[in-house]
């Protein structure tokens, strides 16, 4: 009887053992499956306002301080606070991209058990603007040489938007104001009294010097080279569907000039005080001089100037031009005074020099493109 009360005991004992590991095995597989299950939801819900906010961003750029801060607000109405999203453009020297990384500490329930508290989880998005208005059009002032000086000598110059150089950017006079980035492949020189970049200062080189020097921020690196998209043909053969393309130099004069359906000439272009309406463009072979007091258009006008092989002039001064300049193989010269573009600059090569020379982006402005688009990239 003694032997089979000792025999129960000892199994009782072991029973005991049993059950206490039980316990604890269940209450690790508990953690396993709770806490990391937990983990798994918040980084999910952080990819996907991370996705939103980079895609959100994204449609922004090249201008990144926009694009910083619309990221920041779809994360936040994605359920991230701004404390925990930071949005990084120029991402990889890359003036049309932008990273977004979401993070959040999560609070452990069973893992407590064995000492762990909580774990920080994150989520990044890579994305990309691309297409024309994402490229060399996302730009105020882009000069797409690779071995050509982007050269700014005016002593008032007003950009309203970013500039972009494949290679070397020189900026002299003695008022400038840029609001987005200024962007060099190589070398960034400013030489001013007082300049003024609201956005990145960005080249392989950076020297910038003055007695007023309001820059927000500097990134030695090489931008991206960014290259220039050709339409040409778009045109032609819509000009041509419509009746519109013509051979030989044409002048445009005190007309008032639609461009709902796009424009094609075989030659030369002169245009001297007109008035466009519509979006679209005219196309030259060759070059186009403008001249006369002003070149009109409606607020909801979006007018390009396309020169394919040759330059864009521009020599008299009070010009007042609402349309983007547009010369992939050739180049913008501005050698005017009281100068403003309400739209673009685009061009193989860029010179401005005069005083009081305003560039001002607006949102019609590439209604005459096909568009653009964003996607994640990473």
């Amino acid at each position: 009887m003694r032997f089979v009360r000792k025999w129960f005991q000892r199994e009782l004992g072991q029973s005991a053992l049993l059950v206490v590991l039980s316990i604890a095995m269940l209450c690790g597989v508990a953690a396993l499956v709770v806490d990391i299950g937990m983990i798994s939801v918040t980084k999910g819900q952080l990819q996907n306002a991370a996705d939103a906010a980079a895609l959100a961003g994204a449609k922004e750029l090249p201008s990144a301080s926009t694009a910083k801060s619309t990221a920041v607000t779809y994360a936040g109405l994605n359920g991230v606070p701004a404390a925990n999203t930071t949005a990084t453009s120029p991402y990889n020297s890359n003036a049309n991209r932008i990273e977004v990384v979401c993070k959040e500490t999560v609070q452990y329930t069973f893992a407590r058990i064995f000492g762990m508290n909580s774990i920080e989880v994150s989520a990044r998005a890579v994305a990309e603007k691309t297409g024309p208005t994402g490229g060399a059009f996302g730009y105020a002032v882009f000069s797409g040489g690779n071995s050509l000086l982007l050269g700014m000598y005016s002593s008032n110059l007003n950009i309203s938007g970013s500039i972009h150089s494949n290679y070397s950017l020189m900026i002299t006079g003695s008022t400038q104001t840029i609001s987005g980035n200024v962007e060099a492949v190589n070398a960034l020189q400013c030489y001013t009294s007082m300049l003024t970049i609201g956005g990145t200062a960005q080249g392989a080189s950076i020297d910038i010097q003055g007695s007023s020097i309001n820059v927000q921020n500097r990134l030695t690196n090489a931008a991206a080279v960014i290259s220039m998209p050709d339409f040409s043909a778009e045109v032609k053969t819509a000009a041509t569907a419509a009746g519109t393309a013509t051979t030989g130099d044409k002048t445009f004069y005190g007309t008032n000039l639609s461009v709902a359906t796009p424009i094609y000439v075989d030659g030369n272009v002169q245009v001297s005080g007109s008035t466009f309406t519509g979006q679209g463009t005219i196309c030259a072979t060759k070059s186009i001089n403008m001249s006369g007091s002003m070149l009109k258009s409606s607020s909801s006008t979006s007018v390009c100037l396309y020169s394919i092989g040759g330059d864009i002039n521009l020599s008299t001064s009070g010009l007042e031009i609402y349309g983007t300049l547009y010369a992939p193989n050739g180049s913008v010269n501005i050698y005017a005074s009281n100068i403003n573009i309400y739209g673009r600059v685009v061009a193989n090569k860029i010179q401005i020099s005069g005083s009081n020379v305003n560039i001002i982006t607006g949102s019609n402005d590439l209604n005459f493109l096909s568009g653009g688009s964003v996607a994640l990239c990473e």
